[in-house]
């Protein structure tokens, strides 16, 4: 994990302008820019200590919270975005990998066709020990 956030880090033409974001339903994640890395703010050995241990933190979780937690996420965006493209196919990929205990994604080709991250997501908690580096 870290020798691929030091080459990611390395290789990455560009960067977000901010070394950390909230994101995630409720702002219970925070993304790391990977621009932390590259300038020697934190290292890549804190970044990815921080993001297996949110993955921890995360496999803790109750499954079933979050299912509903999602369900009410979809419903907001059916409601808000009902022509939003992709939407029905990425729905049903989410439901058929909640139905078998698992949660995590790749971003869409659509979504890497325009933007190019390079961050790695990590929780609050995690967030919290290294904020102070990342303003």
């Amino acid at each position: 994990m870290v020798e691929f956030i030091i080459r990611e880090s390395q290789n990455a033409t560009s960067f977000e302008s901010e070394y950390a974001e909230q994101c995630g339903w409720r702002g219970n994640f925070v993304r790391i820019n990977l621009k932390a890395v590259a300038e020697g703010r934190i290292t890549a050995e804190e970044l990815a200590d921080a993001f297996i241990a949110s993955v921890v933190e995360v496999t803790k979780a109750d499954l079933t919270a979050w299912r509903s937690e999602w369900a009410e996420i979809e419903h907001i965006v059916a409601e808000l975005y009902p022509t939003l493209d992709g939407y029905k196919e990425d729905s049903d990929a989410i439901s058929a990998l909640l139905l078998e205990g698992k949660y995590v994604m790749h971003h869409s080709q659509q979504y890497n066709k325009h933007y190019a991250p390079h961050y790695r997501i990590v929780s609050r908690e995690q967030y919290e020990k290294l904020k102070d580096r990342l303003k």
